[in-house]
């Protein structure tokens, strides 16, 4: 019997509840043994073949059940018994397993950041909203004056490139909405006129001359009596 250490390491795309596509950096370790295999180079690549597999299968079911990345270090254990159950189909007894990592990767960390930024303002009354604009300014001013013409020069264009990229990202935001309302009062309008449709078609109320009770045409006077209509 053979009994070996594996480590692994992916990036997983994540939907999570609050941030949505987002991807996580997973890495840790695990200790093995097997009756059929001792360990080779071979052997650990197939391990760490299944394991990251049946992380990736136990990370993706969190997906669907709308858990936030938040809270998945806490669901080691989860995947520790998934992990046991995948290898023990092919003979191998997990002895040891950790999770040493699983956060969103840099990039979405960074846009996990701007959002949580971001819902922290929104939150503000407008008199915190002003001040808070007006240190965020005091700082940069600050900062820029410490800086060379270059250096001001580079980060002023790095700010409007943030700016614009930010100014994108809200336009697309935006115009999910409006495509969301849109279809919203696409879908009552034309519920609408299904129902209009389905109403059967009523016939024209039929006039009559209130003196003689002929009909009445389209004139002033009857065309029998001659009364006023």
């Amino acid at each position: 019997m053979g009994s070996f250490k594996v480590v692994f390491g992916q990036t997983i795309p994540y939907s999570d509840p609050e941030f949505r596509s987002i991807y996580l950096d997973i890495a840790g370790e695990a200790s093995v043994s097997s009756a059929d295999r001792e360990g080779s180079d071979s052997d650990v690549q197939y391990v760490q073949m299944m394991i990251t597999s049946a992380v990736q299968d136990q990370i993706m079911k969190f997906s669907n059940e709308s858990v936030s990345c938040k809270d998945l270090p806490a669901k080691a254990v989860a995947m520790d018994q998934t992990v046991a159950a995948e290898l023990g189909k092919r003979n191998i007894t997990l002895n040891d397993f950790s999770i040493t990592k699983i956060a969103p990767d840099d990039k979405s960390m960074e846009r996990i950041s701007q959002l949580e930024k971001m819902k922290s303002f929104t939150a503000m009354t407008p008199q915190e909203q002003m001040k808070a604009m007006e240190d965020a300014n005091k700082k940069a001013q600050e900062s820029l004056s410490q800086l060379s013409e270059d250096q001001r020069r580079q980060a002023e264009e790095q700010a409007k490139k943030i700016m614009e990229q930010q100014a994108a990202d809200m336009q697309k935001i935006m115009e999910q909405i409006n495509q969301m309302k849109n279809a919203a009062t696409g879908s009552t309008a034309a519920a609408a006129a299904t129902i209009a449709a389905a109403q059967p078609a009523q016939p024209a109320a039929k006039r009559f001359c209130s003196n003689c009770g002929a009909p009445r045409g389209n004139g002033k006077f009857c065309t029998r009596c001659g009364k006023p209509l």
